[in-house]
């Protein structure tokens, strides 16, 4: 799988992103919280969004706050030579294949590429080296046994026989439950007979005593009927003892009532007398109170005037304002005129001023450039020429580079074979005394002399040992030279950024070639004046029109003004002349005539409402005859219901004795007592019975349970069986897949190691070892035959196995690695382990087909092939491609 393209849209910090990606090693630069880990967390998301494992909610929370347009991620990669392309949003999922679609359910498409292109966990746990792993694993054991562990699977088998042990002590529990119950068998058979048998009993006892109930209910009945008659009678005896009583008090009531209505019936009457004498005069005052009312709506007259006198003052005094203002409306029409007619002759210029203003912009926008370029160049203290030279320079030294690579392999080799013939020579010459045989020629030792062949080996060890001084001295040379060669081609990235700088500087000095600035200096100060004098103007042209305006208001206001001046004098004299009709001077002498009408009027108002009055007493007088008469009819009818009621108690007399009650009552007590006691105890077998019915039902199910849990006794006892033998299984198959996994990735880091470090070492050594009581997974290096801790490592060679390490992880879980993801690969390491991977990343992870590395450190851009920039602008992230890199 190699991913090509990622758009974003709306996720985490990202408003709208697109990163493109190419073979090689791809570079995501920028700093803490730009948002470069949320590029892979969208890659991630892209393929395995809806897959089970997937956490709910994931649109919600990773939508941009405050977007509009919702989610968006479309990710183009290529497989087994084939294009796909996912799309992600909050409405659909789509999967299409060369364009053909062929996944639309978010749950389909997580499926298809956990099927057909790597399954999530090996994503995760194999493409995907996290912040810390490639440091944490020669670091820390815990980090290296948790890598392990996943990358092995290891943990599903530990969750296969934990799952396992919990099947087992949950079958362990049910069988002992079983047994328990079975146990209980004659038990439970001997309570069911007892059961059986105490609830025929019991149904023995429930018929005797319903016959019982029916003979007492009989008797219960007769005497109820008894005593019910003549407590009926008693009461209703005393009822009507109670009714008599009330009787009598609602007649004297009544006689009361209507004494009552008498006395107030000539109260009223004498009432009206007076108001009849009232309404007379009443008569005779009505004319002066019309008289007094029609003067006073004359007099009202006086204010309306006084206030029609101020208004017209006031109006005359805003009409002298109002004449002043409108005089100015032909000036400042004139000077509006004239200001319009200066804007239009300068716009004529001002197009052409502008247009030169805007060449003279591009052309300084050119000149800084080319200064700024030119500074670059400068703080780098190089020059175009002095690039060229070298960067021939790079070129030269790469060629020598790969020619002294051959010959550092061939000293190498040669320092080998002499190391391997001393070590032999060493061994002959352990073995010359006491032989009888001579170690080198295997002649007999008496054929030579023992010195002399000691002579010899020493001889031959010690020229072994010059020449291995001088390869060594040689060797040293050039690996000096060889650093040196690596600062001049490490160095041409920026070589390559400062060409392009060059290029850029020479491009510029070309166009601004082009302008005369003098020329577009003047026209630039002639715009700018050009441009205030028509700010200027528009100002005073906006001022002059919004007084042109308040003046047109101001003429139209005096107009309305004259208007109501005319109205005013109209008002004024319709007054004078209604007062003149009425037949008075002025409104003095409406006031005299007002004074001596007032007191009549003022008696007119006190007997105003006399009529109204006489109305109600006459109502109030009908009303009381009206409720005396009815009183007197209630009193003959009360007198009435007297007389019968009492005709009545006296019948009732006859029919009931308190002797006769007593003893129906003492009669009916005892029998329900009887009847009641009976009933209970009735109640109470039912109640027995319906228990024992209950008892038997579940001791009936209790002897079905335990026949139930006989049978299933066995199958438990057998899936216990079958399960350790499965916990069993999974054991041995979890050490297998261990040991052969721990034999894979020792062998496949082995070698990747030793290549890394061009043979120094041989490989690497992983087993368990038992210390304090805890099993641990120890790492060795193999170096000159033996095994040796980490501790012999340097900085640098460490970092190199913990990249050699994780790769191999990653190579054991996918087989052919064609994608390798490095999230912050960076941030625990000091200087020389940067760039040690910054080296091994250059030249070991190139045969990795595509490689993505997310980081903040700006030194792994002389590594990547491809470098983006990622930056936080305002709150979001945006997207720059930097630059092709140095390969």
């Amino acid at each position: 799988m190699r991913i090509r393209r990622i758009k974003i849209r709306n996720f985490r910090a990202h408003e709208m992103s697109e990163v493109e990606f190419s073979d090689g090693i791809n570079l995501l630069i920028g700093q803490n919280g730009a948002g470069k880990s949320s590029i892979l967390e969208a890659i991630f998301a892209a393929l395995y969004m809806g897959h089970p494992s997937f956490p709910r909610g994931y649109l919600q929370a990773n939508t941009r706050v405050g977007s509009t347009g919702g989610l968006g991620l479309t990710l183009e990669f290529e497989h087994n030579g084939k294009s796909y392309r996912i799309v992600r949003d909050s409405k659909k999922s789509e999967l299409l294949e060369d364009r053909e679609t062929i996944a639309e359910k978010s749950s389909d498409v997580a499926r298809w590429v956990e099927r057909n292109v790597y399954p999530i966990q090996v994503f995760t746990n194999a493409l995907y080296i996290r912040q810390g792993e490639i440091e944490g694993i020669i670091t820390n054991r815990e980090v290296m046994e948790k890598v392990l562990r996943k990358v092995l699977g290891i943990e599903d088998y530990e969750n296969a026989e934990r799952n396992a042990a919990d099947v087992i002590r949950e079958l362990k529990r049910r069988r002992d439950y079983l047994r328990k119950l079975i146990e209980r068998k004659a038990e439970v058979v001997e309570n069911l007979h007892d059961a059986e048998k105490r609830f025929s009993e019991t149904l023995r006892r429930i018929s005797e005593l319903r016959e019982r109930v029916g003979e007492l209910e009989g008797a219960f009945r007769k005497a109820e009927e008894d005593y019910s008659r003549l407590k009926a009678l008693k009461s209703e005896l005393e009822g009507l003892e109670k009714r008599k009583a009330v009787l009598e008090q609602r007649i004297e009531a009544e006689k009361g009532r209507i004494e009552d209505y008498e006395a107030r019936i000539e109260e009223v009457k004498k009432e009206i007398g007076e108001l009849e004498d009232k309404l007379a005069r009443l008569g005779e005052l009505e004319p002066l109170e019309k008289e007094y009312l029609k003067l006073k709506s004359l007099l009202s007259l006086k204010d309306e005037l006084a206030k029609l006198e101020t208004a017209e003052a006031r109006l005359a005094e805003k009409k002298k304002v109002l004449e002043e203002r409108a005089a100015r409306i032909d000036e400042v029409s004139a000077k509006i005129a004239e200001l319009e007619g200066e804007e239009k002759s300068l716009r004529e210029t001002y197009e052409e001023l502008k247009r030169k203003n805007g060449l003279y912009q591009r052309a300084l926008q050119r000149k800084a450039e080319a200064e700024r370029y030119l500074r670059e160049l400068e703080r780098a203290g190089v020059t175009p020429e002095s690039l060229e030279k070298e960067l021939k320079a790079v070129e030269n030294a790469k060629e020598e580079l790969e020619n002294l690579h051959e010959e550092v392999t061939g000293i190498r080799e040669e320092i080998a074979a002499l190391n391997g013939l001393k070590e032999s020579l060493i061994e002959n010459l352990s073995k010359l005394e006491g032989a009888r045989v001579c170690p080198l020629c295997k002649r007999p030792i008496e054929e030579h002399d023992e010195e002399e062949i000691r002579a010899e080996y020493d001889a031959e060890i010690t020229s072994i040992e010059k020449k291995l001084n001088k390869l060594s001295k040689k060797l040293k040379k050039l690996n000096e030279r060889e650093i040196e060669l690596k600062g001049i081609i490490r160095g041409e990235s920026k070589l390559i950024r400062l060409k392009k700088t060059a290029d850029l500087l020479r491009e510029a000095e070309e166009k601004l070639a082009k302008y005369d600035l003098e020329e577009l200096e003047k026209a630039a100060e002639e715009f700018e004046k050009a441009k205030a004098r028509l700010i200027e103007i528009k100002k005073e042209l906006r001022h002059l029109r919004e007084e042109f305006e308040e003046l047109e208001k101001a003429k139209a206001e005096l107009g309305r003004i004259e208007k109501k001046l005319q109205e005013i004098g109209r008002e004024t004299r319709r007054i004078m002349e209604r007062l003149e009709n009425e037949g008075f001077g002025s409104f003095e002498a409406v006031e005299e005539r007002m004074k001596e009408l007032e007191p009549a009027y003022r008696e007119y108002l006190s007997l105003k409402d006399v009529p109204a009055q006489l109305e109600r007493t006459k109502k109030k007088l009908s009303l009381l005859e009206k409720r005396r008469d009815e009183s007197v009819e209630a009193l003959r009818k009360l007198e009435g219901e007297l007389k019968e009621l009492g005709a009545k108690m006296e019948k009732l007399s006859r029919e009931f004795s308190e002797e006769a009650y007593a003893e129906a009552e003492k009669r009916y007590m005892a029998t329900a007592r009887e009847l009641e006691k009976a009933r209970m105890e009735l109640k109470g077998a039912e109640e027995l019975r319906d228990e024992v019915m209950r008892l038997l039902d579940e001791l009936k199910a209790k002897k079905k349970e335990i026949e139930g849990a006989e049978k299933e006794l066995e199958t438990v006892e057998k899936a216990m069986a079958d399960m350790t033998a499965f916990k069993e299984k999974v054991a041995r198959l979890k050490a297998e897949e261990e040991l052969r996994g721990l034999e894979e990735v020792q062998k496949l880091a082995g070698e990747t190691f030793s290549e890394m470090t061009e043979g120094k070492y041989q490989g690497i050594k992983l087993k368990r070892e038992k210390k304090f009581g805890k099993e641990r997974i120890e790492l060795k290096v193999l170096y000159a035959g033996n095994e040796v801790g980490l501790e012999f490592l340097s900085g640098g060679e460490r970092i190199t196995l913990g990249l050699a390490f994780r790769l191999a992880l990653s190579l054991y879980k996918v087989g052919n690695l064609e994608l390798l993801i490095l999230d912050e690969p960076t941030p625990f390491l000091d200087e020389e382990r940067r760039k040690k991977l910054v080296e091994i990343i250059s030249s070991q992870l190139r045969k990795i087909p595509q490689v993505i590395i997310v980081s903040h450190d700006e030194e792994l851009k002389d590594a990547a092939d491809y470098v983006i920039r990622v930056l936080n602008v305002g709150g979001k992230s945006r997207v720059e491609v930097e630059s092709i890199g140095a390969y």
